[in-house]
C-alpha cells in the first residue's frame, strides 16, 4: 500500500485495496493450532482484533521496536479482519499522510499527539484517546482515535467514525453554551439567585457582590422569610416586614408558585442604610414540579420613577379636574363622574343617588355694582355653604355661578332635610341682603331614567323653580 493511505484511510480507499488483502481467518485456519509463543499471541490479537472489528473502521498492530506495522480493516459481512495495508514506519507515514487527509485546524494537534516519544509517554499512564477531523471528499468528518499497549512490544491503534455522535455532542455544547450566556445575561439584573429543591429542601445560592461571589448550597429551614430578606447586603425594611412574614409563609408561598406562572413581590430592604425597593420573582422549571427558581433584584431607580411620574400624572389629574377658584372638582371631573353613573346605570349596577343643582343668585348685578372681586368672593362663600350641607358628596362647580351635588350615602339618605336646611338658609341670606343660592334637587328613578342627564335636568327645573319663590319673595 501507498505510504500516503496509512493511518487515515477512507472507506473508498480500503475497497480498492481489497484484492491484496489476506483474509486472516483463512490464513490462521490453516496453521496448526498448536505451536510456538508467537503463533499464540497471534491467535489472541486475532480474537481481539474480531471482537473490535464493530466498533472500529481501522484497526492497527505497532512494532514500536522498528516502528512496522499492519493496517486491519473488517470484512464485510463476517466477524474477520482482512489486511488492508502494510508499512514499515508507522509514525513517518503519518506525518505525511496527515498533510493530505487531516482537517488544517486539526492537523498539528493531530501530528504532534502521534509522535512516537510523546504517544508512548501518554500510553505509560493510560489509553489514549483522541478526536480530530478528515476530510476524505473535501467535508470535514469526525474521527475517534484510541491506542493502547497489547504488550511490551506493540501498540494498538483503533480508528472509527464519530461523526454523528461528536457533531451532536458539538450540537449540544453550543446549545448549552447558548444557554449558559443566555442564563448568565438574565442573572447580572439579579442581586441573588437561589435554586431550591421542594422535596430536600437544599438550595443553591449565589449573590452578586458577595465577597466571593460563590454558588454556595444550604438548607432552606422552616421560613423563606430570610432567604427573601437576609444576605450580606440587605436586610429587613421594617415597614415591610409585616408583607413578607405574611406573603413568605412556605406553604403559601409555594402555593402560590405552583399556581401562577411567575410569582411576583416588591418589597423594601435596608441597603447602605436607606430603604431600598426590591423585586422576586419566582418560577417553576417547565416540567419540573419540585424546583423552584427565584431571583431578588434591585428595582429601586424605577420603582421610584414609577411612583413619582404617578404622583406627577396624579397632580396633573387632580389640576386639570379643579375648579382653580373655589377648590372643588369641575365640570369636566364632572362629565367623568357622569360617564361612570351611566356605565352603572346601563349595566343595572348603580345604587340609588340624587342630583342637587345650586345656582348663586344676581352674580351679574354683584358684579356690576361691586367688580368681579366682590363677586369671585361670593361664589367661594357660596360654595363653602353647599360643601358644609353635603359633607358626604362630591360638589362641582358646572358653571360660572352653578355647582352641582351627587348625593350618595348618608347625604342621599338624609337629602330632603338637607334641601330644607339649606333653603332656609338661603331665603335668610337673601333677606338680609348677602349673596344667595337657589338649589333644585331630584331622585335617580330606575326604569324611567337612562342616564344621569334625566336625573340634572329635572334637578335643574327645580331648582329654576325655587329661584323664582326666591324672587318672588323678595319683590
Amino acid at each position: 500500500m501507498s505510504r500516503q493511505k496509512a493511518m487515515i484511510r477512507t472507506s473508498s480507499a480500503a475497497a480498492a485495496a481489497t484484492a491484496s488483502r489476506v483474509d486472516l481467518k483463512k490464513k490462521n485456519a490453516s496453521k496448526p493450532r498448536m505451536g510456538s509463543k508467537k503463533q499464540s499471541s497471534d491467535m489472541n490479537f486475532t480474537r481481539l482484533a474480531r471482537s473490535l472489528a464493530i466498533d472500529y473502521s481501522s484497526v492497527y498492530y505497532i512494532d514500536i521496536n522498528d516502528n512496522s506495522y499492519v493496517e486491519y480493516v473488517p470484512k464485510e459481512g463476517e466477524e474477520a479482519l482482512t489486511i488492508a495495508s502494510k508499512g514499515d514506519d508507522f509514525f513517518a507515514d503519518t506525518v505525511i499522510n496527515a498533510e493530505i487527509l487531516v482537517y488544517e485546524e486539526d492537523r498539528e494537534r493531530f501530528v504532534s499527539s502521534l509522535m512516537k516519544d510523546r504517544l508512548l509517554e501518554a500510553l505509560t499512564e493510560s489509553t489514549f484517546t483522541m478526536d480530530y477531523r478528515l476530510v476524505p471528499e473535501g467535508k470535514p468528518l469526525y474521527y475517534n482515535l484510541k491506542a493502547t499497549m497489547t504488550d511490551k512490544d506493540h501498540i494498538f491503534v483503533g480508528v472509527r467514525n464519530v461523526d454523528i455522535q461528536k457533531r451532536r455532542e458539538v450540537e449540544e455544547n453550543e446549545k448549552n453554551e447558548t444557554f449558559r450566556k443566555i442564563a448568565e445575561g438574565l442573572a447580572s439584573r439579579y442581586e441573588a439567585i437561589y435554586y431550591i429543591d421542594t422535596v430536600t429542601e437544599e438550595l443553591i445560592e449565589y449573590v452578586a457582590g458577595s465577597h466571593d461571589e460563590k454558588l454556595k448550597t444550604n438548607k432552606l429551614g422552616e421560613s423563606l422569610l430570610s432567604l427573601a430578606c437576609e444576605n450580606d447586603k440587605y436586610e429587613a425594611f421594617k415597614d415591610d416586614l409585616p408583607l413578607l412574614q405574611k406573603e413568605m409563609q412556605k406553604e403559601r408561598f409555594l402555593s402560590e408558585v405552583t399556581t401562577d406562572e411567575v410569582y411576583s413581590l416588591t418589597y423594601r430592604l435596608i441597603c447602605e442604610e436607606k430603604p431600598t425597593y426590591v423585586n422576586m420573582r419566582a418560577v417553576r422549571p417547565i416540567g419540573d414540579d419540585t424546583h423552584i427558581i427565584i431571583g431578588i433584584s434591585n428595582v429601586d431607580a424605577s420603582k421610584r420613577r414609577e411612583i413619582e411620574t404617578k404622583e406627577a400624572l396624579g397632580t396633573a389629574i387632580s389640576m386639570a379636574t379643579r375648579d382653580s377658584l373655589t377648590g372643588v372638582k369641575n365640570k369636566m371631573a364632572y362629565s367623568q363622574y357622569e360617564a361612570e353613573i351611566n356605565q352603572k346605570i346601563k349595566d343595572g349596577d348603580m345604587l340609588d343617588f340624587s342630583v342637587v343643582i345650586c345656582d348663586l343668585n344676581e352674580l351679574k348685578v354683584i358684579n356690576d355694582s361691586f367688580g368681579h372681586n366682590v363677586g369671585d368672593e361670593s361664589i367661594k362663600g357660596a360654595c363653602a355653604e353647599i360643601c358644609k350641607k353635603f359633607k358626604h358628596s362630591p360638589v362641582f362647580r358646572i358653571g360660572g355661578d352653578e355647582f352641582a351635588v351627587i348625593l350618595v350615602g348618608e347625604d342621599h339618605f338624609n337629602r330632603r332635610n338637607i334641601i330644607r336646611s339649606l333653603r332656609a338658609q338661603m331665603a335668610r341670606h337673601r333677606s338680609d341682603g348677602k349673596p344667595s343660592l337657589a338649589c333644585g334637587i331630584a331622585d335617580f328613578e330606575r326604569g324611567r331614567d337612562l342616564e344621569t342627564a334625566d336625573v340634572f335636568n329635572r334637578a335643574d327645573m327645580d331648582m329654576y323653580s325655587n329661584k323664582k319663590k326666591m324672587k318672588r319673595r323678595r319683590v
